[in-house]
């Protein structure tokens, strides 16, 4: 048997197939066509419609005609006079003027319309009730519509339990501590500016005393001498 065979197989392993490549799709980052593609070579539409029509055909009840409702008891009786009174309307055209006709029908008017689907409810309920009632009976049970969801069997989670909060203890109120009182700032006056003081290293103390001393050593060293008086000139006496 094929791999798609197996795929298209039953509806357990049609679901399955579709999780496991969806599951690859998102954590390696491709497309879930690709690869479905890679693995089946029917599109998923044709598997599902094989599926469908294959549990018709194991469901023995699928044989009898279900219940109509009230609107298609009305739609039956309706169309061929929209129809006439359009003729050239299309098939969508003309359900609309169904519809419109049914919007404003009267409670009166539509109990016809309910009695006729309530009646057939019934014939629906006593065929099928009859078709099972004539299978054996191990046979009723496969004739009970499943989903497909009942089929596969998936890993029940476990609830996780809350534990139970212990009750608040209110706590005992913290004493008030008493905030420190600033000392009052005493404000200058804005026109008058704060004098504002240089306070002198000690280093330039230093070098201030030291260019005092040196000042006053030179001011004793440094005299001004007179000029020397100039020796008269002897007058030499010619001969």
């Amino acid at each position: 048997m094929s791999l798609t065979s197996q795929i298209s197989s039953t509806e357990v392993s049609f679901k399955l197939s579709q999780k496991i490549v969806s599951a690859l799709a998102e954590k390696f980052s491709f497309k879930f066509e690709d690869g479905w593609s890679a693995i089946s070579n029917r599109p998923i539409d044709l598997i599902q419609k094989r599926l469908r029509r294959e549990k018709r055909r194991a469901n023995p009840a699928s044989a009898v005609k279900h219940a109509r409702t009230a609107f298609s008891f009305f739609t039956q009786k309706q169309r061929p006079v929209s129809q006439t009174a359009h003729p050239e309307a299309s098939f969508g055209q003309l359900s609309g003027y169904v519809s419109e006709a049914w919007k404003i029908l009267t409670p009166e008017q539509m109990t016809e319309f309910k009695a006729l689907e309530l009646a057939d409810k019934d014939r629906y309920q006593k065929e099928r009730a009859a078709v099972l009632a004539a299978l054996p009976t191990g046979e009723v049970i496969s004739a009970t519509p499943t989903t497909p969801i009942e089929n596969v069997d998936e890993p029940v989670k476990e609830k996780k339990v809350r534990k139970a909060k212990s009750p608040k203890v209110a706590k005992p109120l913290a004493e008030p501590v008493a905030e420190p009182v600033a000392e009052p700032v005493v404000a200058t006056p804005a026109h008058v500016p704060a004098p504002v003081k240089k306070t002198k290293t000690p280093k330039a103390e230093v070098k201030a005393e030291v260019k005092a001393e040196v000042k006053a050593e030179a001011d004793v060293e440094v005299k001004v001498e007179p000029k020397a008086a100039k020796s008269p000139k002897s007058k030499v006496v010619k001969a």
